[in-house]
């Protein structure tokens, strides 16, 4: 999957922003600010963007008779916004998703529609319910990035992708990387292309609360690679201040950081390169989250979170609410939410995660977006994979590029740093396959959630104790997981 695709045409449109701007945004680097670089290869300057002839689909002129092609989902996250639209408003990106819809309908003659399914374990207890009744109810899933997911490889609820006719796996808009690490077995159950919009986590921050204190641009630290974990908590910690004077740290004080749910701080995890697993020899995931690097992780935002004022204010009103009244330095948080921030009274960036150190060469962004799978009750496998083919084929020329400018519709300025740090984003997209798989489990979700609920809630630093504590639990998980998929993939 090719995010950059989108991003180039994003750039290629900058001359239709100058008329809000002004002349110099239509150059590819703005005068006196940090150009955008390559986040694989720091400093590397962008010039002018390539074009790109795009790859044709292999997707045949079908006539499917105007047959049904039904989307199951749940109302979580962004399903309910930006993935199905049954008229046109005047709403750029609903509009853009009708525009594929369109495409999609009269190139093979079908016609899309969508069920809402309550909510995330309701999809999936739908979706089993519609396959074990034989039915072809729907021809498509989305799902959770946790729900249900194991259960579902093991349960032979779902349709694998590697047979599914007129699906190419190796085409650009699908995520060959990221559909790999999603196969534990032999098949393939959950695929990732480009009609699937990533979620990650990212950090808002406040511009005025910088310049105020006179720290450093967060966007050299980016560019320079040296926006580290360290970096991040210490900016955090310098900036904290009791304004009213009462000894007591709340919602009318500066405060260093807050997040909106306690998943937030997981996606530091990932950002420092720290998985829950690995790979053994066999290709198998098993625990692998009792590191030095681990250790020191927790650590570091144990100290941040028993400085007063720098993670977490007890009794502060809602996290998003005190960063928009200009009182919070940063604000983790969906990069979806960036619409949120419109009536936000003061200029806010956007970054990625930080890096563990300067050593780590890349940033990582964890997705926290659904997962997308085909019932395995489906009857004509040739028209579902025709259909999700060009799905994801026609998301890059019109959906992606309108849910950009939802992004940059708020506080977000559209100025290629801005810009730059949505390409990291979205170019440095990781699953975190142990959270994706077992992150409900029995012991799995204290140790995947351990920043959020046990180190900044519960303030317990003692991450070896917890590990031990928790371990067994974990690994029979994973155990019992593999021997219930070579069972189900046996005998399908």
């Amino acid at each position: 999957m090719k995010i950059t695709a989108f991003l180039l045409a994003l750039l290629l449109t900058l001359s239709v922003f100058a008329s809000c701007a002004g002349p110099d945004v239509q150059e590819t680097e703005a005068p006196d600010a940090a150009p955008a670089v390559d986040p694989v290869q720091p400093g590397a300057v962008e010039t002018e963007p390539e074009k790109e002839t795009r790859q044709p689909h292999h997707v045949p002129a079908y006539d499917f008779g105007g047959a049904d092609f039904v989307t199951a989902y749940p109302k979580w996250s962004g399903y309910p916004y930006y993935f199905f639209a049954d008229e046109q408003t005047g709403d750029g990106m609903n509009d853009a998703i009708y525009d594929r819809k369109i495409r999609v309908e009269e190139a093979v003659n079908v016609s899309l529609k969508q069920t809402e399914c309550g909510y995330i374990v309701d999809v999936v207890n739908e979706v089993t319910r519609s396959v074990q009744a034989g039915d072809d109810a729907y021809q498509m899933g989305l799902f959770h990035c946790i729900q249900g997911i194991a259960d579902m490889a093991v349960g032979n609820i779902l349709y694998n992708l590697d047979e599914m006719a007129n699906i190419d796996l190796s085409a650009p808009w699908w995520n060959q990387t990221m559909t790999d690490m999603l196969r534990l077995g032999e098949k393939t159950y959950y695929g990732v292309n480009d009609y699937m919009i990533p979620a990650p986590y990212c950090i808002y921050f406040n511009k005025e609360i910088v310049e105020q204190h006179r720290l450093d641009n967060p966007y050299d630290l980016v560019y320079e690679g040296t926006w580290t974990l360290d970096r991040c908590l210490s900016m955090a910690e310098s900036v904290t201040e009791d304004r009213n004077g009462n000894a007591a740290f709340d919602s009318d004080d500066t405060a260093g950081m807050v997040a909106n749910d306690a998943s937030c701080y997981t996606s530091f995890v990932t950002g420092c390169g720290q998985y829950m697993t690995s790979r053994d020899a066999d290709g198998r995931v098993v625990l692998d989250m009792n590191t030095e690097k681990m250790i020191s992780i927790v650590e570091k935002v144990y100290h941040a979170a028993n400085t007063p004022g720098v993670i977490q204010i007890p009794g502060a009103k809602n996290s998003t609410q005190m960063f928009k009244d200009g009182n919070v330095l940063f604000d983790l948080g969906s990069i979806a939410g960036a619409i949120s921030f419109r009536d936000a009274e003061f200029d806010l960036g956007i970054l990625p995660f930080p890096k563990y150190d300067a050593a780590q060469e890349n940033y990582i962004s964890l997705d926290w977006g659904g997962l997308m799978g085909v019932p395995a009750s489906v009857r004509n496998p040739e028209m579902v994979g025709a259909v999700i083919e060009l799905l994801a084929y026609e998301s890059a020329d019109t959906v992606i590029p309108a849910y950009y400018d939802v992004l940059l519709a708020g506080k977000l300025a559209r100025d290629p740093d801005t810009v730059a740090m949505m390409d990291i984003l979205f170019d440095t997209i990781a699953y975190e396959i142990g959270g994706n798989y077992f992150g409900f489990s029995s012991g799995f979700k204290t140790l995947f959630y351990t920043l959020g609920d046990e180190v900044v809630k519960n303030h317990n630093k003692n991450f070896s104790s917890l590990y031990k504590k928790y371990q067994r639990s974990a690994a029979s998980t994973i155990t019992k997981f593999y021997q219930n998929l070579v069972k189900a993939e046996a005998n399908p």
